[in-house]
Order: C-alpha cells, then structure tokens, then sequence
C-alpha cells in the first residue's frame, strides 16, 4: 500500500479553459479547426492571384473571418461562463483537494467529496501545465502542476498513476531519472 498523494488547488476561470483546450488538442482531427480559416484564406488568395474579382470572393472571405473570431472569442466566451459558474456553486468556490491513493481518486470540492476507482480512467495524460485523467475519450479532470510541485513530487505521480493504469498512463512524460543512465 502506497501513502496517498494529496494536491490542493483554486480552480479560475482561465487556467480551467486552458486544460479544456488541452483535452480538445489531444482529439484525433483538432487541427482541423484551426487548418479551416487559413485554408479558406489561402483559397480566396489564389482566386485573386487568378484574376477572380474581389466582389466574387465576398463569401468565402466572409466565412473565413467568421471562423477566425469564432476562435478567437471562444476563450473568453468559456471564462466568462466559467466564472459565472464558479459564482454560483458554492463547491467551486474553495479550495479543490484530489487525493490519489491505492482504490482511485477523491475529488473534495466544498462539502461535496467525489471518489472515482481507476478502472474509471481511460487515459492519463501530461501537458507543460497539466496532468489530465480522462474519464471518457473527450472529457477529462485535471491537476495543475503548479499544485503538483516540481521534479520528485511529479515523478511521484506519474509512479502511482503508471502502477494503477499501466497502459492507461501511456501519455504521461518518462521521468528524468528514468533517462539517465546508471
């Protein structure tokens, strides 16, 4: 039996929307959206390098530019919601504690206490600013690294989660002690 490894967290507005960006990158086609606009771009470019009239290209150049600030005004759309959220559930409020330990993870949020086994995660990832636990191949919960601490604190966790998920764990970084060699 493994002591459990305990983080504690605000969760705001922004950093949640940058691990939700995340999780989307981690999706199969997620360059797509933002191969879209420039493609649309690039099209209207070459039918002026054709000799096509502006007045023709009035359309696609429209539907460029609505998907450019499409992506553009989505984040802060998101932290806006999310602020608002944070607002009204007192649970959000607080201080997040996720505790990792042999039988899974507890999520405490105000009085509200989640405990999730592991066999609920189907993937474990990293990022430079996260660790990622997807409960589903689009959705995940999330742990800052900043609450995580820095050097054996992560390699802590990335032992633990690598012992209960094994293949699962697939996308967390090796450790550096493990590329040294002996």
């Amino acid at each position: 039996m493994t002591a459990p490894l305990t983080y504690e967290f605000q969760i705001d507005s922004a950093e949640t929307v940058r691990a939700s960006r995340a999780v989307q990158r981690r999706q199969r086609f997620a360059w797509i959206a933002w191969a879209i606009w420039p493609l649309l771009l690039a099209l209207a470019a070459l039918y002026l390098a054709t000799g096509v009239p502006w007045q023709d290209l009035w359309l696609l150049g429209l539907v460029a530019l609505f998907l450019l600030t499409l992506q553009l005004v989505t984040p802060w759309i998101q932290r806006w919601q999310l602020r608002r959220a944070y607002a009204e559930t007192p649970n959000l409020r607080g201080s997040q504690v996720y505790q990792f330990s042999d039988a899974g993870l507890s999520i405490t949020g105000g009085a509200a206490t989640t405990t999730l086994g592991w066999d609920t995660f189907v993937e474990a990832a990293e990022t430079d600013e996260f660790f990622l636990f997807f409960y589903s191949k689009r959705c995940a919960f999330y742990v800052p690294k900043r609450a995580v601490g820095k050097g054996i604190y992560q390699s802590a966790l990335r032992a633990l989660l690598r012992a209960k998920l094994g293949r699962r764990a697939a996308g967390l970084r090796p450790d550096e002690s493990r590329l040294t060699p002996a």
